[in-house]
């Protein structure tokens, strides 16, 4: 299981892989976040303006003209821009029946085994997203009603998706490191938590 994340403010540890995963986090963390609140800014603007059209329409008959291409541009804050954060916390959707029950390398193992594949899907998505942003920059793409360029949505993904790679990068050689010796504590990867700490820290959490 997924519990908390790496500390931001822990000391680096004392192996020279360990100090450079450390400083990669430290420096990789701080713009993600900025970056997620970005879109979490972007979501709750939607919810807000969602409010608004129901109650011009239902109310008063009026509609927000171009509301759906708002909408449709404002949906890259639902999508990208906080992917990187999620995947530093270890909050995506995960397949654990396998994991969890593996201790030592072989979890390690699995899991850098897991982020080369995750490497591997985002090193081609990345090229291919920057050719439909340029073909939308070419062409002067617009929305339908209101027409918003949609050249900047489009731009956003390859970026986010870069800074994805490299998170990544860094989470392969923090496993990398608890491959080599899983003695160590883990940096710069979510920390891994059995069903038993789990609950005990929920039962914790509600005391």
């Amino acid at each position: 299981m997924i519990g908390d994340a790496p500390e931001f403010g822990r000391a680096p540890p004392d192996d020279l892989l360990g100090r450079a995963v450390w400083r990669a986090d430290r420096l990789l963390a701080p713009l993600e976040l900025v970056c997620t609140l970005i879109g979490g800014v972007l979501v709750f603007g939607l919810m807000i303006l969602g409010m608004i059209q129901i109650v011009l329409r239902n109310l008063f008959g009026a509609p927000i003209f171009g509301y759906i291409d708002i909408v449709e541009f404002g949906m890259i804050g639902f999508a990208v821009f906080g992917i990187a954060w999620v995947q530093r916390l270890g909050g995506h959707v995960r397949m654990e029946l396998l994991l969890g029950r593996l201790k030592g390398r072989a979890m390690w193992l699995a899991e850098m085994a897991g982020v080369l594949i995750g490497i591997f899907i985002v090193a081609i998505l990345i090229p291919y997203s920057y050719q439909h942003f340029g073909r939308a920059w070419e062409l002067g793409d617009s929305t339908i009603d209101i027409e918003l360029v949609t050249w900047p949505g489009k731009l956003a993904v390859p970026i986010f998706l870069c800074l994805l790679l490299v998170r990544f990068a860094v989470q392969f050689f923090a496993y990398l490191r608890l491959f080599l010796n899983p003695a160590l504590a883990p940096v710069g990867a979510p920390h891994i938590k059995t069903v038993e700490e789990l609950a005990k820290d929920e039962i914790e959490g509600t005391a």
